[in-house]
């Protein structure tokens, strides 16, 4: 009966320490893996539609006094937008976004992401300028087809 016990409590040793040894991993490539989307978001700003497939149909958007809530209408005002602007300029503008210090923490399926962004923008017959940095939070959820965000909330860093 001792050896039993015995056998029973090391095999409960052996789960335990392999779960140990195994979970920080599955966080690390979940970590990887959220940092890969956050540098997508970023990497996408020229295709707003590729960067649409991002996000979650019921994804809520945070910035400039607004909250949108209706991701559809959300996405097609920004590339009606974007088009109208470069219609008024003549030709496409080119985004290119710099996402620094990005902090992620991994809850089971949900992730935060945290960073500062911001774009050097070029637009077509125009000077070349750069936005202001803003603070960006995703949240986002892991899916069977990968993470999604859910939530983005932007603020501009104000002050020094």
């Amino acid at each position: 009966m001792l050896n039993i016990e015995r056998g029973s409590h090391l095999i409960t040793l052996i789960v335990v320490m392999a779960g140990l040894i195994f979970s920080p991993n599955a966080f690390a490539d979940d970590k990887d893996d959220v940092l890969a989307v956050v540098q997508q978001y970023g990497d996408l700003e020229n295709d707003l539609e590729a960067q649409a497939e991002l996000m979650r149909s019921d994804r809520v958007f945070i910035a400039g006094n607004l909250r949108q809530t209706d991701q559809a209408k959300n996405m097609s005002n920004q590339i009606a937008s974007r088009k109208a602007g470069e219609a008024l300029n003549g030709g496409k503008t080119r985004f290119v976004t710099t996402i620094e210090g990005p902090l992620v923490s991994i809850h089971g399926d949900v992730a935060v992401a945290s960073f500062v962004r911001w774009w050097n923008v070029y637009p077509h017959n125009q000077a070349p300028a750069t936005s202001t940095p803003n603070w960006v939070t995703l949240v986002l959820v892991k899916e069977r087809s990968g993470w999604r965000i859910k939530h983005t909330h932007q603020s501009p860093i104000a002050g020094n």
